[in-house]
């Protein structure tokens, strides 16, 4: 009987193997590479011309169940009806996707995604319905510890969601629409290890922030560039974090006394800092020349 049940299982797999090659022969029509593990099981899909997937491309990547990392760059025209063609890839373990369609209430397709680890967007172009909040539909996968959203329409309501994330580790959120009180929901993202926040030098992102995120006793990372901080109103507050290993402050304006302020309070702290440009500079004196966006 053991016998029988191990030929079974070999064949199927022998299926399964040479079903994921004819699917890969078939995505190179639309410039998808796919990586196979040794066993011959489809692992992995990248492809840096997204924009010529179909949804029947779609499909078939949905069918590919071995699937542990999925990239898709250039404009890709995932939406809500393609996206539900990806929902059963129960080993899906990293995901990067630049350009997606997809809104908020799309995302529950995801939920399927029962092993995910890691996931980014960059250039979410849904800029009626996608805001972040969706990530909440994500809240029961085990696994999902890092998540960045970048170059979209991210707002306050997706830093909400992410508190609803119990084992998020790494927020990455950048060139986005979230604000400081934002910035404060994360007082309750308590497993919260590491943190990036970049508002694209605008004033969305300011000191408020750093005395919100004093509020993470778990942080053991934070970098927040293309700003203005100061050490009376914001940097200060960082004295409160009993873990923080490191910071980063690049293309962000400090004065240099409080530059030495911060490290000479923050001797055990690993600082780096890039200044910022004259262009950058001009940047953000310009919207502080503005009322804050």
């Amino acid at each position: 009987m053991r016998i029988a049940s191990v030929v079974v299982a070999l064949c199927i797999a022998s299926t399964v193997t040479a079903d994921d090659k004819a699917t890969a022969e078939t995505l190179k029509d639309a410039k998808v590479e796919v990586k196979f593990d040794k066993a011959g099981t489809a692992i992995g899909v990248f492809c840096k011309e997204s924009h010529l997937i179909t949804p029947e491309h779609f499909k078939l990547i949905g069918s590919l169940k071995g699937l542990k990392e999925l990239t898709l760059y250039n404009k890709c025209p995932l939406s809500d009806e393609t996206l539900a063609l990806l929902a059963d890839l129960p080993n899906l373990e990293k995901v990067g996707i630049d350009g997606a369609m997809f809104s908020d209430a799309g995302m529950k397709h995801m939920a399927g995604w029962k092993s995910l680890k890691q996931m980014t967007f960059f250039h979410c172009l849904n800029k009626k319905e996608f805001t972040g909040a969706g990530v909440a539909h994500l809240k029961d996968l085990a696994n999902f510890e890092s998540f960045g959203c970048g170059g979209s329409p991210f707002t306050d309501a997706g830093m909400e969601a992410v508190t609803k994330l119990p084992h998020l580790k790494d927020l990455r959120v950048w060139h986005t629409m979230n604000t400081d009180a934002g910035s404060a929901k994360l007082k309750d993202a308590t497993n919260l290890k590491s943190v990036w926040l970049a508002p694209q030098f605008t004033t969305r992102i300011t000191d408020q922030s750093l005395a919100a995120l004093a509020a993470c006793p778990s942080l053991e990372e934070v970098k927040i560039t293309e700003t203005r901080l100061t050490w009376d109103a914001g940097l200060k507050h960082l004295k409160a974090l009993p873990k923080l290993k490191k910071l980063n402050l690049d293309e962000t304006d400090i004065s240099d006394a409080d530059l030495a302020k911060l490290k000479e309070e923050l001797p055990k702290v690993e600082i780096t800092r890039k200044a910022p440009t004259e262009q950058q500079m001009k940047w953000i004196n310009d919207h502080r020349a503005k009322p804050k966006n």
